[in-house]
C-alpha cells in the first residue's frame, strides 16, 4: 500500500517561518554591526586603507612646472643635520623650505626596491592594498612575472600615470640596475591606457635613464629639466643617488667626522647644490621647479647594512620639499593631519600618521597641481603642506 503523505499543520509551518525570519534578522544584524566596525582592512599605522583617491582634495594655488622626485640611497638624517651645521650649501638650501628629519620608511621593511616602489605608487609594502613587492635584487623579465602588476595582482599605478596621463614629460634616472623594475611596470605592453584628456599612450616613462654614480645621474636630471623647459613641457621627474648607500655597505654608517660616509655625504651635498644652482641659473626652470627629497632608508644595523627593520638607525630618514622661494617650516607642523612619532616609534602609539618616504609621490603630483595616484593610501589626500601657501614670486 502506497504511504499517504503526512499533513503538516498551519501552527508548524508559522513556527518555522517565525525561527527562519529571527535567525536573518540575527544574521543581518551581525553583518552589519561587522562591517560598520571594520570598513576596511587597518593599514600599520592604524587608518583605513582606501581603494580610490578622494572625491574632492585641496588644490596648490599656483603649481610648479616641474617637480623633481630625488632619492638619496641610505641617507640618515643625523647626516643631514651634521652637514647642514658645517655649512654644507646643497643640504642647507633644501631645509629652507618645509622639511623634517623625522619622517619614516615602510613600517615593515627597510630595504630599498620595496621603499621606492611605495614612492613612487602611494602604497606600503603589506596588505591587500599594499604594493606587495618583497625583492630587493634584480627583478625577473617580464615573462617570468618582473613586474609590479603581476607581485600585485592588479595594475598598480604610479605617480607616472597620473602626471604623464596628463600631458606632462616624465623620467626615470636611477644608479641601480633593479629600477628596471619601474621601465618593466610602465613601458608600452604594460602601461594603462590613457583615460584622461587627450590620449598620452600607454607608455608612462618617457625617459628612462641609468648612471653609476650620482654625478652621471644628475647632468642626466638636467638635461631632462633644460629639454622639458625649451619645449615648453611641464615634468615629473624622479633621480636615484647610490653613492650613500654604497658607502654605508663597504664603510659601514661611520658618524665620526673624516668618515667615508661623511665624506660621500658631502659629495651628495655637492650634487644637491648644483641641481639647483642649474634651476636658478635657467629662467624657463627658476621659480618654476620643486624639488621633493627623501631616502629609502637610513643604515648602521648593523653596522654595514640597514636589515634591522625596528631599529631607528634604519628606519628614520629625511623629508624635504625645496620650493626656492626660502619659506621653511617644520613640515609635521604645516601637516597637521600627520602625528610626530617619537624617536623610537616606527607607527605612532596614538595610530596617527607619520610622515613616510611613501608620500613622495602624492606630494611632488599636488606641487604640480595634479590629483593624487589611484588607489593609493599613503598620501592621498595630498594632506602633506596642508598649512603651507607658495610665496609670490
Amino acid at each position: 500500500m502506497q504511504s499517504q503523505p503526512q499533513r503538516v499543520s498551519g501552527r508548524a509551518v508559522g513556527a518555522v517561518m517565525f525561527i527562519a525570519a529571527v535567525t536573518i534578522t540575527l544574521v543581518w544584524i551581525v553583518v552589519r554591526v561587522f562591517f560598520t566596525l571594520h570598513p576596511d582592512e587597518p593599514t600599520p599605522d592604524g587608518s583605513s586603507s582606501r581603494t580610490s583617491a578622494p572625491s574632492s582634495q585641496r588644490t596648490i594655488g599656483t603649481p610648479f612646472d616641474h617637480v623633481v622626485v630625488l632619492s638619496i640611497d641610505g641617507l640618515r638624517p643625523d647626516a643631514v643635520s651634521d652637514a647642514v651645521r658645517r655649512g654644507c650649501p646643497g643640504f642647507s638650501a633644501l631645509l629652507k623650505g618645509p622639511n623634517t628629519l623625522n619622517a619614516r620608511t615602510d613600517p615593515d621593511i627597510t630595504v630599498t626596491l620595496p621603499n621606492h616602489v611605495g614612492m613612487v605608487t602611494g602604497r606600503l609594502m603589506k596588505g591587500p592594498q599594499g604594493h606587495n613587492w618583497l625583492p630587493n635584487a634584480m627583478p625577473e623579465t617580464i615573462a617570468e612575472g618582473g613586474t609590479l602588476h603581476a607581485a600585485h595582482g592588479a595594475y598598480v599605478p604610479s605617480m607616472w600615470d597620473v602626471a604623464h596621463d596628463h600631458g606632462l614629460m616624465t623620467a626615470l634616472i636611477a644608479s641601480k640596475g633593479k629600477f628596471i623594475l619601474f621601465d618593466n611596470s610602465y613601458r608600452e605592453e604594460q602601461g594603462r591606457p590613457d583615460a584622461t584628456g587627450a590620449d598620452d599612450g600607454t607608455r608612462k616613462i618617457d625617459l628612462v635613464g641609468f648612471a653609476l654614480r650620482g654625478e652621471g645621474v644628475a647632468r642626466k636630471a638636467m638635461a631632462f629639466l633644460d629639454d622639458a623647459a625649451a619645449q615648453g613641457r611641464r615634468s615629473l621627474s624622479f633621480i636615484h643617488f647610490t653613492d650613500t648607500d654604497v658607502t654605508g655597505h663597504v664603510r659601514t654608517w661611520d658618524m665620526t667626522p673624516g668618515s667615508s660616509y661623511l665624506a660621500c655625504v658631502d659629495r651628495m651635498d655637492a650634487l644637491v647644490d648644483g641641481l639647483i644652482r642649474h634651476i636658478d641659473a635657467n629662467p624657463a626652470l627658476r621659480g618654476r621647479t620643486a624639488i621633493v627629497m627623501t631616502a629609502d632608508h637610513g643604515g648602521g644595523a648593523p653596522a654595514g647594512s640597514h636589515t634591522v627593520a625596528d631599529s631607528p638607525l634604519n628606519f628614520t630618514i629625511p623629508f624635504a620639499v625645496w620650493t626656492g622661494d626660502g619659506a621653511a617650516g617644520d613640515l609635521y607642523a604645516l601637516s597637521p593631519m600627520r602625528a610626530r612619532p617619537a624617536a623610537h616609534e616606527r607607527m605612532t602609539a596614538t595610530g596617527g600618521l607619520p610622515i613616510r618616504n611613501a608620500d613622495a609621490g602624492n606630494c611632488a603630483l599636488w606641487l604640480l597641481g595634479l590629483p593624487s595616484i589611484p588607489t593609493s593610501t599613503v598620501g592621498a589626500e595630498q594632506d602633506l603642506l596642508a598649512g603651507w601657501s607658495r610665496r609670490a614670486s
